[in-house]
């Protein structure tokens, strides 16, 4: 354990580095967590944007390279992990299987099921249930007669539905609510073609050599080939998966965390150590690594790969925020 630690200690000295650098302008941030995450949570999704209209490309198909496997495993912890629900043989048959089943196949309305299951498992409020179960039943009409189209608006919405898991995550100041607003408002922008001046004059860029084109991206990420809309919802899509990517990387692990103050690289590995099993954690960084070798070769192929592997997840984020939805806050594992 001593040994793979110590790899991380140029990371730490690097890290000091930039805090002793910057102390003379974010010292307030580094010991009070409410401006922290509010700060990070806003700068992050204003880099964002701004990338997204200069390479939505990149964005979309070299972000999940990269930070998809992490945030895979920010997921499990948080919303499996954190909650118990790993040791929880019911939750896991009845509401795990179904969004497993997502990753060899099952139809959507197979992985909504977990929905209904993880709220029968759930106790709380009779009518927190009896929305749930009109929820679901709902997804699994709409899935059964229109799975096609269920399964595009899945792409797009289940970027939203961390965002909504982060706002009722805890109770926060109401200056937080300037995280999920500027994520809507820079999405709206987007869609009402307030950006589209800009996407003109970026869009030669979009293009990766000797891979995939914006063209390309279209197909995989909007049902509609014609008019204005195939790019402003790629645009829009480019967007919020980065923001998905910030509110599990960032913003999440800093409200989790029961000390107000950040921690080193050591002390976050640490702390996944006391959580995970050596040999399950371990799938993470080899995963990371499969798909980042692979990108190296064929930056489609691995992120369609990568898609593959993480299908389950947005079904999982529905299923916990159900519970979550029913029986209140969710639990907290001090670390």
């Amino acid at each position: 354990m001593a040994r793979p630690l110590a790899l991380l200690q140029p990371l730490d000295a690097l890290r000091g580095q930039w805090l002793r650098l910057i102390s003379p302008v974010a010292a307030p941030l580094f010991a009070d967590r409410e401006r922290r995450v509010l700060w990070l949570g806003l700068i992050s999704i204003g880099f964002s944007f701004a990338l997204t209209l200069v390479s939505p490309l990149a964005m979309i198909a070299v972000g999940p390279i990269l930070l998809g496997v992490p945030h895979l495993l920010s997921d499990v912890r948080y919303l499996v992990v954190r909650q118990g629900l790993h040791r929880n043989w019911p939750w896991l048959l009845l509401a795990g299987l179904p969004v497993l089943a997502t990753n060899f196949s099952a139809g959507p309305e197979v992985s909504v099921f977990a929905i209904a299951a993880s709220a029968a498992l759930t106790k709380g409020s009779a009518w927190r249930r009896l929305l749930v179960a009109l929820l679901w039943f709902g997804l699994t009409f709409f899935a059964l007669k229109y799975g096609t189209a269920f399964q595009w608006a899945f792409l797009h919405v289940h970027n939203l539905v961390a965002l909504a898991l982060w706002w009722f995550w805890r109770a926060r100041p109401k200056s937080h609510a300037l995280i999920p607003l500027s994520a809507l408002l820079g999405s709206a922008l987007i869609l009402t073609g307030a950006t589209d001046p800009l996407v003109a004059v970026f869009s030669p860029a979009y293009s990766l050599k000797g891979t995939f084109s914006f063209t390309d991206l279209i197909e995989q990420t909007s049902p509609l080939t014609e008019g204005v809309w195939p790019v402003r919802l790629l645009m829009s899509f480019a967007f919020l998966q980065s923001v998905h990517y910030v509110i599990w990387l960032r913003l999440m692990p800093e409200d989790a965390r029961s000390r107000p103050a950040g921690r080193t690289f050591r002390e976050s590995v640490r702390a996944l150590g006391r959580e995970f099993p050596w040999p399950v954690l371990l799938i993470f960084p080899v995963a990371a690594l499969v798909f980042l070798l692979w990108g190296l070769r064929d930056v489609s192929g691995a992120r369609i790969g990568y898609l593959q592997f993480a299908a389950f997840h947005g079904y999982l984020e529905l299923a916990v925020a159900a519970r979550l939805f029913i029986g209140g806050q969710p639990a907290h594992v001090a670390q």
